[in-house]
Parts: C-alpha cells; sequence; structure tokens
C-alpha cells in the first residue's frame, strides 16, 4: 500500500512541465488545463509533502531544490506510466474495433452511408474491419464470432443468431432489349421457373428469395430450371444478361444504372414479387456485443 505522501501522477506530470516550461501558465497549456487548475494542483502536492516545490515568479517559474529531487525520483515513474497509457489506448482502440461483414448487396450499396454515418460521429474509420460477401457466409463469420455484426437478405431471420429488421429491397427479372421478353409486358411464372437464369452463387439471398416466391405461388421445385451461369458478383450477373447470355433476377439496386444506360429491360412477372429484407444479426443479447457494433447498428437504423 502506497503511503498518504505518494503524489498522483498528473500533480508529478504538471511538476514535469513545469522544469521543462519554467512557467506554471506555459505548463498547464501544455496539458490541457486552466492555470488555475495547475497552481491548485501544485498547491496540493506542496502541501501535502510539506515542501516547497517551485519559486512562483512573475515572469517564470523555477524548481526548487526539494521539487528537482522529487523530479528525479519521478522520472521512471512518468516513463512506464507514459508506457502504460500508451499500451490501454491501444487495448481500448482493438476492443472498439469494428468487424463487419455484409452481403454483397448491402456493402455495394448500403453499408458505405452507414459507415460514413459511423465515421461521422467521431469514429476512428481506421478502426473498420469490412467483408463483403453472401449471406451464408455472413452468417457462418456471425455464429463463429469471426464478426461483431453482420448485415443479411432474405425474409427468414437466421437460425441461432439474434436478428432485427433493416431495410427492404425489391428484386426484378431484367434482360437485355434484344431478348424475346423485352417486347412482352408480363411472363408468367412457370415461364420464368423453367428458364435457365443468370444467377448469384448458392447461398446468396437474392438467389433464395426468388425461389421461395415462384415456391409461394404454386410453382413445384422440381419444375425449377438449373442457373444458365453461377456469379458472386452482382455486376457479373448483370453484364451477363446485358450480352443476351440468360435473364437475370436481381435487386433493382445494382440494375439501376443499366436501366438508365438502355443496357437493360424490366420484365414483369404476373402475380409475383420478388421482395426481401435486409437484417442486422449478431450472436447474442438485446444488442450488438460491442460499442462499436452498437453505433453502426444505429447508423443503419437511422439511415
Amino acid at each position: 500500500m502506497f503511503s498518504n505522501q505518494m503524489p498522483d501522477l498528473r500533480a508529478l506530470e504538471l511538476l514535469d512541465a513545469i522544469g521543462r516550461t519554467g512557467s506554471i501558465t506555459l505548463a498547464a497549456g501544455e496539458l490541457g488545463v486552466t492555470q488555475q487548475a495547475a497552481s491548485l494542483r501544485l498547491r496540493r502536492l506542496e502541501q501535502s509533502l510539506g515542501r516547497s516545490l517551485v519559486v512562483r515568479a512573475s515572469r517564470s517559474s523555477q524548481l526548487t531544490g526539494d521539487g528537482a529531487a522529487l523530479l528525479g525520483l519521478a522520472q521512471g515513474v512518468l516513463e512506464a506510466a507514459a508506457e502504460m497509457d500508451a499500451a490501454l489506448e491501444t487495448m481500448l482502440a482493438a476492443q472498439d474495433r469494428l468487424r463487419v461483414a455484409a452481403s454483397l448487396t448491402v456493402a455495394e450499396y448500403l453499408l458505405p452511408q452507414w459507415l460514413g454515418d459511423y465515421i461521422g460521429n467521431g469514429n476512428d474509420p481506421r478502426s473498420v474491419r469490412s467483408r463483403a460477401t453472401n449471406t451464408r457466409e455472413v452468417v457462418r463469420l456471425v455464429a463463429d464470432a469471426e464478426v461483431d455484426i453482420g448485415f443479411v437478405e432474405g425474409n427468414e431471420p437466421p437460425p441461432g443468431l439474434r436478428y432485427t429488421y433493416v431495410a427492404s429491397d425489391e428484386l426484378a427479372v431484367f434482360v437485355s432489349p434484344a431478348h424475346p421478353w423485352a417486347r412482352t409486358p408480363r411472363i408468367s411464372p412457370w415461364t420464368l421457373a423453367k428458364t435457365p437464369l443468370v444467377t448469384r452463387e448458392e447461398g446468396s439471398g437474392c438467389r433464395a428469395v426468388v425461389q421461395a416466391a415462384l415456391l409461394d405461388h404454386g410453382v413445384e421445385r422440381s419444375s425449377l430450371s438449373e442457373p444458365a451461369l453461377e456469379f458472386s458478383s452482382n455486376i457479373s450477373v448483370l453484364e451477363a444478361a446485358a450480352a443476351d447470355v440468360a435473364p437475370a433476377v436481381i435487386s433493382r439496386l445494382p440494375a439501376a444504372w443499366y436501366l438508365e444506360q438502355g443496357r437493360l429491360v424490366r420484365v414483369h412477372v404476373r402475380h409475383v414479387e420478388f421482395r426481401r429484407q435486409f437484417g442486422a444479426v449478431w450472436r447474442q443479447g438485446q444488442v450488438p456485443p460491442t460499442h462499436s457494433a452498437q453505433e453502426l447498428l444505429r447508423a443503419a437504423l437511422s439511415g
């Protein structure tokens, strides 16, 4: 146990600053406190030791012999405290890091805005580690605690994880202007089901939503055609559809530019809408496990 005469670190830090600057006022400015606060801290240190440590003058302040002796004893303590302070800051920064994974559409079109709001609230962008993948892999990353929060696509919350709704999205059928469907106002769900499509890979939320919507409308699973091509990115799917490889069913978010440029045409499906949710997932508890993940969730919900 330390004695009652043991100075606190901030008082020793002040004494060191006075010794270097030769001024209580300059020392106070260096430490980010008022001159009055610095004088009070010094006076309490002197009272606790029963010694005069600083000779005060109108233009400068100098350490007394006792002040210099105390500072000599304190140098090792101050150096060790500075090392501990830096290490503690690093440790806390590591705890405040943001590890996030998002399905591809969320990562490309929504997550950047959410992260912008998160960083705009004073968070360090260097603490962010984000991964873009499909919904199945996001669920695995969250379940294995490799990320603190994930954003997934689909209308069913993943089993075993906490889930909250964040936003909605609509998928649609898109074809090249040269495709026969481009001149057809609408197609039937069965026509779509039996047509090989350019699609995202197995495990993507986009593909799961399309299959679920068709099955809910009465299309039998055996009637669902195998994909014409599979890609792991939305842009690849859209480029293939624009090249008239095959029709694609994909989010309207990445397809918007292709529609504006006339590279794709939207085709409606009778009586079927392909709607899905975007949701946040985490392992357990009412809120995500870290403060950083909680802040990102708030940004997503407000956005």
